[in-house]
């Protein structure tokens, strides 16, 4: 008799534990703690170092992996070099030697051939008016010249400043007239490695400076009844070599 009371007390103790348990969970049912559908985070709520998002009964906390970057750093990724597509130069050029005086004019158009890492190439066409004095010959002639550059980033944090180096051919036509009126014509050309600088001013203007650095030039004399041709090498700058100096205007500006 003892056992079956037992039993039943014992029975009875786990129906009300039971019922008390399947309450709490209805109750936690009812009212979830977080509800996704419904959660709403502000921009301007977050830290980025290590924000939290704080309601009355949760915490929810983000790494910094997760979170937002500023505009400065969205700006320091997009601080990308841009090169033109295209380019027009205007300049002059000067330069001395031992007993003569050089000078020209030039005009080129500068096309981006291609983009690499933080440098572009350049293929440019051109015209420039050469001459050259000296106490006793005075030398005018016309060049078509033909280049191709790499235009460089100097250093990150100047990326105004650009290096530049390259090869350039030239052809050209004209006279050397001495001082007592006697003149011939001329035919000249001209390979060069060429170095220089561009210095971007505005989104749309540069200077460029650039000056031949080797040289290998092939000259014709044309006579009246006969001809003579000289080859000549020369290297470093302002030995028979210009320093040109060109304003640049530059087209459709690309980011790299």
């Amino acid at each position: 008799m003892k056992t079956k009371q037992l039993f039943l007390f014992v029975l009875a103790l786990l129906i009300t534990c039971a019922a008390s348990l399947q309450s709490q969970n209805l109750l936690v049912s009812e009212t979830p703690l977080l509800d996704l559908d419904v959660l709403s985070v502000s921009s301007n709520s977050i830290d980025l170092e290590s924000y939290e998002v704080n309601t009355e009964d949760y915490t929810l906390e983000y790494s910094i992996e997760n979170a937002p970057k500023s505009i400065t750093e969205n700006d320091a990724q997009s601080n990308v070099v841009a090169y033109a597509l295209s380019m027009i130069a205007l300049g002059a050029g000067f330069g001395v030697n031992a007993d003569q005086t050089l000078w020209c004019l030039h005009a080129e158009y500068y096309l981006r051939l291609a983009m690499l890492n933080r440098a572009a190439i350049y293929g440019s066409v051109g015209a420039t008016y050469n001459g050259s004095s000296s106490d006793f010959l005075t030398t005018t002639i016309f060049d078509v010249t033909l280049k191709v550059l790499m235009f460089t980033q100097l250093a990150k944090q100047y990326q105004q400043v650009r290096f530049l180096y390259g090869l350039a051919a030239a052809y050209g036509f004209g006279k050397e007239k001495f001082e007592d009126g006697f003149s011939y014509d001329i035919t000249r050309l001209t390979m060069s490695l060429v170095i220089g600088f561009q210095i971007m001013l505005t989104q749309q203007w540069a200077l460029m400076i650039q000056s031949n650095l080797l040289n290998y030039q092939e000259l014709t004399r044309t006579f009246e009844d006969f001809e003579t041709k000289a080859y000549s090498r020369w290297a470093l700058i302002n030995k028979n070599n210009l320093l040109a100096l060109s304003l640049i205007y530059t087209f459709a500006n690309s980011k790299r």
